[in-house]
This record gives structure tokens, sequence and C-alpha cells, in this order.
């Protein structure tokens, strides 16, 4: 009996998570019980006894229109191997008869995509309807920073010394860059962990709560806030307090709300832009009408390449970094 696998070819890249074979073997008879077996090595990994009318397949064969010859079975291999080559079987059952089998050697990715961002989705054993609070998440803060954003910031900063504040620092990677580099930094904090990771790292900081910050009146020069202003309720107290304590200046970044346009084609969403508290989505013309509210010169750069290109191969960026100063009295 013949039986053969269009996809994936020998040697093919597959995830096991996601296992897509598709093929055609003997017409399945009407009425008859008859069933196409997945397997990866020796695991059975998905199944179907859906057979589908293959035009070309009935053409070539001389088989009646009507023939269901195709065959396409969706697998899923919780345990992989993950990063190795590994043999797929396929069978063809006619009740507890096989009829057929092919096996292939394939490799297959290293990667469990379960255990990155929304790795939950791809999970088998979570069979519930996922809500808003399983998708919609909030990952912990970031252990290092952007070393593209940290030249930009440099340059705005002008030569040490400088009083920086930096609002919402988390666990403060661009403190200890900062400091490295003679600059009289100090981080401000709303969440109790960073505080105690920053404490614990020697950081010079100030957990902080509500919407004023504990500083007297230009006790900086210059204020900076890395991935702040997109979690932020009240966008116009935040910029009155950082005009407030540090008048020479602000430093933002913030996700770049426009890759959702060019990005529409590819039917893809930057996933960080999903997080469950973001709630302000920035463009350049946006980000730049409000600080210019507040400040007295505005620049806005980009920073981050995105893998991803727009349509026409013209490159994007994830990120959009803002230079205020002077901010007005």
């Amino acid at each position: 009996m013949p039986l053969f696998v269009d996809q994936p070819a020998a040697g093919a890249l597959c995830d096991p998570l996601c296992l897509r074979v598709e093929g055609w073997a003997d017409p399945a008879p009407e009425g008859g019980d008859s069933r196409v077996e997945v397997c990866l090595d020796g695991k059975q990994i998905g199944t179907t006894t859906q057979r589908f009318v293959r035009p070309d397949v009935n053409h070539a064969c001389n088989w009646p229109p009507s023939a269901r010859s195709g065959f396409l079975v969706v697998g899923h291999a919780p345990e992989g191997p993950f990063g190795t080559t590994a043999t797929l079987i396929v069978r063809v059952w006619q009740g507890s008869q096989c009829t057929a089998e092919l096996r292939r050697e394939v490799r297959l990715i290293a990667t469990d995509h379960r255990l990155g961002p929304f790795g939950i989705l791809l999970r088998q054993d979570f069979p519930p309807v996922n809500h808003r609070e399983h998708v919609y998440t909030s990952g912990p803060s970031q252990p290092s920073g952007s070393p593209e954003l940290l030249e930009h910031l440099v340059r705005f900063l002008g030569p040490p010394p400088q009083r920086v504040l930096d609002v919402g620092c988390g666990l403060g990677w661009y403190g200890r860059e900062l400091i490295r580099r003679d600059y009289a930094w100090h981080g401000a904090e709303m969440k109790p962990d960073d505080c105690a990771a920053l404490e614990s790292a020697g950081l010079p900081h100030t957990r902080v709560s509500g919407g004023t910050l504990p500083f007297a009146d230009a006790a900086f020069g210059v204020a900076m806030a890395v991935e702040v202003l997109e979690h932020v309720r009240d966008l116009g107290g935040f910029l009155s307090e950082t005009a407030r304590v540090a008048p020479g200046g602000l430093f933002v970044s913030v996700p770049n709300a426009e890759l959702l346009a060019y990005l529409s084609a590819h039917r893809v969403i930057p996933w960080h832009m999903l997080e469950a508290d973001h709630c302000n989505f920035f463009t350049r013309a946006s980000l730049g009408a409000l600080l210019r509210e507040r400040y007295q010169e505005v620049e806005i750069g980009l920073y981050s390449e995105h893998p991803l290109r727009t349509s026409e191969g013209t490159p994007l960026y994830y990120h959009l970094y803002a230079v205020a100063r002077h901010a007005r009295s």
C-alpha cells in the first residue's frame, strides 16, 4: 500500500510541540475503521480518522475524483526530545491491522517555547480557556538594560558629575553603569522586591509610592525614566513631579507603538506591548507632544532594531527614546 509524506521533508527542522504532518495513502474505504497515526521516537504524538480528497493524487493515480487519500495530523510531543534528531513514524491502520508505515529522520528545535513569554499557551496540560490574567501578564524586572540606550543616555547627560534621579529604576542596571562612570545616580522604585535587590547591591535608592516624589525642589539635575511612562496612569502628575525635582531635563524610553502599523502586514504584535499594566501606547508624535507641554526642548529618537522589517525591507525599531531639556516654570 503506498504511503507518502509531503511534509516535513527528511532532515527538516521541526517543533515537537507543533509538528504538522501531511501526506497521502491508499484511499480510505467508505465506512471502514481507518486512521493515520504519527509517532516520534516510538511515542504517539497525534492521530486522525479524517481523510480528504487530494485531486492531484487522485489524478496521478487514476483514482476516482471522490477518493479520500489525503491526511493531515498536527502532533504534540511534550517531552521532545528538543535539540536532537528524531525518527518520525507514520502508520496507516485499517481496524487493528497496520497496512502501511513510513519512517523519516527529522531535526527538532532546541528551544522549549513553553518556558518563554506566554508559554502557558503551548501547554497541553492546561485545558481551561485562558483569560486575560493568563495572557496579559507582567514580567519581573529585568537584571540588564540596553547598552545602546545607555550610550544615548550618556550623550544626554554630558560629562560627570551630574545628579541623576532614575524614576522606576527596577534592579538598577543603569545605576551601576552610571555610577561606574562617576555620575551621582539615585534610584526611585515602588516594588518592594526591587528595593530589596537594590539594597543588597548597595545602590542608593528611595522607595516611593503614590503620585509624589519625596525629594526637594531641584534636588537633582536631571531625571530619567526607562520603560516607565507606558505604566503611568497620571502622566501629567508624573511629569510635573519629575520637572519639579529635576528641572534640568528628562530622559525617557518607551515601547514604539508605531510598530503596530508596520507589523500588521506580518500579523505580528510585539509581545512586550501586551503586558497587563501597559496603559499608554506612544508614537513619536504623542510622546513629543506630551513632553513639550513641560519642557522647552524635546527630541525623539529610535533604538533597538526589530528583527522584522517593513514589507518593503526598511528597518523598524522596537523602542523610542526622548531627551527633554529645561522644564518650563
